[in-house]
């Protein structure tokens, strides 16, 4: 099994079938593909449909390749950071996952006395990927490095239900998928 199919296993485990509730800013989504991903991923011929309710797993799979894995530099990182970073980026978008990966630059960094950083740009560039490798092979500390970028997703979530208390019916099943991540670590 490829590192992409066992992301892709591991974000099929928290994103489930057709959904619509009237609190989600994405809107209605299967699978965690929203209907607008799907209109882009239609506009773009990887998927020859646009209704969402009729989203197949396979077609899914297509779209969190070329919109998510390849797009958020998932492929670029190492196990189990790769799987953890993509799952972000499924839920939190590009821009949003490269911020909490960078945040996880900057604060490991801190903590190792490493003299680098990474700009907080949301774009997972050049020097982002080469900060975050001179992070991964310090001192062997991958799993530091994890535990740190899950750190941030967890302020992340909990940040959005402050900022957006409609959002507070969410949390609960973002800080399952969080203790989920955490898993992977074991």
């Amino acid at each position: 099994m490829t590192t992409f199919e066992k992301a892709l296993v591991f974000v099929f485990g928290s994103e489930g079938g057709y959904s619509d509730h009237p609190n989600d800013r994405g809107g209605a989504t299967n699978m965690g593909i929203t209907s607008g991903t799907l209109a882009r991923a239609f506009s773009q011929k990887i998927v020859g449909y646009k209704d969402i309710k009729a989203l197949t797993r396979a077609d899914a799979a297509e779209i969190y390749r070329a919109f998510y894995w390849r797009p958020s530099k998932a492929d670029k990182m190492p196990e189990p950071l790769c799987i953890l970073h993509f799952d972000a980026a499924v839920n939190h978008g590009l821009g949003g996952s490269a911020r909490l990966m960078q945040r996880a630059i900057n604060n490991y960094a801190i903590k190792a006395g490493l003299k680098l950083y990474a700009a907080v740009d949301g774009e997972l560039g050049p020097k982002s990927l080469s900060a975050l490798d001179v992070c991964v092979r310090h001192k062997n500390n991958l799993r530091l490095i994890c535990e740190i970028y899950l750190n941030e997703r967890e302020k992340y979530f909990r940040e959005i239900v402050v900022a957006n208390p409609s959002q507070a019916c969410f949390l609960k099943g973002w800080l399952n998928r969080i203790a989920k991540n955490r898993r992977l670590l074991s």
